[in-house]
């Protein structure tokens, strides 16, 4: 069954320019980050290099993220859920092995990533708990995008709007306070602090392993919260 949806969610995707460019996108990310970080880095400053190196890295799972959640608006469109209900495949079971699939993209993406680039002078251990954590953004986008949006005109606009989860989380540069922990409802937020350990040694609220417990916690919450009402809706449909 999971190959199967996994050849699914491959013809969906090639069949799609738009999602060929969300494929290739990551891919130049990479390459022009190559080039973009040391530049600044001797051109501008520290802290622009910084930022640019922690949205990199939340950005390649959020891309996968959301050509996943624009994959299952086409199945709805294409009536592929509504034919779910008479099959032995259980909904629910289809869903959660996009959303896995989603999340082996994201995750492989985002280690090729850091281990490609070695921006982060960090443990090999760090880096995979870095790619584990940042990795569940794509199947949380997906479903926020699915949860929120009932066609594609409305999943964009979600999409954008969930960009936020992005651009939040780079105040876990400049906060080193209990206050910090005000920023935690965003899932985003708890990889970027363990990004910010590694490329400015501070004195943080918590340790790497810290940072990761919480955000693990904090995004499943999430991710099953969106689950259980992304069901609900396309059931009642």
């Amino acid at each position: 069954m999971f190959s199967r949806v996994l050849t699914h969610e491959i013809r969906n995707i090639l069949r799609e320019k738009m999602y060929l460019f969300f494929l290739i996108y990551p891919v130049v990310l990479l390459a022009l980050s190559l080039w973009l970080v040391p530049y600044l880095r001797v051109n501008v400053n520290d802290l622009s290099a910084n930022i640019f190196i922690m949205m990199l890295i939340l950005m390649t799972s959020f891309i996968y993220g959301a050509i996943t959640g624009f994959t299952l608006l086409d199945d709805q469109d294409d009536h592929v859920l509504f034919a779910l209900r008479v099959t032995p495949v259980k909904l629910n079971y289809y869903v959660t092995i996009k959303l896995l699939v989603s999340y082996l993209f994201g995750f492989i993406a985002t280690l090729i990533v850091l281990m490609i680039t070695n921006f982060l002078n960090a443990q090999l251990i760090d880096l995979l708990l870095i790619a584990i954590l940042s990795s569940l953004q794509a199947p949380l986008i997906a479903l926020i995008v699915n949860a929120f949006a009932s066609n594609k005109v409305e999943g964009f606009v979600v999409m954008k709007g969930s960009g936020l989860i992005l651009l939040v989380p780079i105040a876990a540069l400049f906060i080193n306070h209990w206050t910090e922990t005000l920023l935690g409802i965003v899932p985003g937020f708890w990889v970027a602090k363990m990004i910010s350990i590694i490329l400015i040694p501070n004195d943080y609220l918590f340790n790497i392993y810290g940072y990761f417990g919480f955000g693990i916690t904090i995004n499943l919450f999430y991710i099953y919260v969106l689950y259980k009402i992304y069901l609900n809706r396309i059931t009642r449909n």
